[in-house]
């Protein structure tokens, strides 16, 4: 699972990034056995998976933040382009800009309250109320792992970004399309 051709950046990045979409895409096929498994279950034998919406519940937190990074590279985000898709074509290395630097500084928040959840119920050995009392750390750290590497992506295109804006300003071409 390789990043996008426009991905620059570290390739342990771009690697680790490749794996979190795969574990993703686990979560997601998790997520579809627990709820068939529970549907088929009940409807036949009128028994279900205990704890079935706490493992849908934390399944769903892999499945949306672990592919942030890696959907970041390709610059494959919502966008919304009512203002920017009026300016000049010139401003758009000051608008990549602009975006990464924004995202990247609002993140930070989410990042370190991430962090603090993880270490409260890391410590505290909280756990979910149910049949199997699962531990409510690997979601959290799920969470923390996926916005991590977001973050980082974000200050790589961000470096990427304000490199393209200093070439744009001084004249100065691109440097040729690394392989790898």
């Amino acid at each position: 699972m390789e990043s996008s051709p426009e991905s620059k950046g570290p390739w342990v990045l771009r690697k680790l990034e490749g794996a979190l979409v795969a574990l993703s895409i686990f979560c997601i096929l998790g997520i579809c056995a627990v709820i068939n498994i529970t549907i088929f279950g009940r409807f036949l034998f009128g028994l279900s998976i205990p704890d079935d919406v706490v493992m849908v519940r934390e399944l769903m937190i892999g499945a949306v933040v672990l592919p942030l990074a890696y959907v970041a590279a390709g610059r494959a985000h919502i966008m919304v382009e009512v203002f920017t898709g009026y300016m000049p074509e010139s401003w758009q290395p000051a608008l990549n800009l602009l975006g990464s630097l924004t995202g990247s500084l609002m993140l930070l928040p989410v990042l370190y309250g991430g962090y603090l959840d993880f270490e409260s119920v890391a410590s505290d050995g909280a756990y979910f109320f149910g049949e199997l009392n699962l531990p409510e750390w690997p979601g959290r750290l799920i969470f923390l792992v996926g916005y991590i590497t977001f973050v980082l992506r974000l200050f790589v295109l961000t470096g990427e970004d304000a490199l393209e804006v200093f070439r744009t300003l001084t004249g100065h071409s691109a440097p040729p399309a690394e392989k790898g």
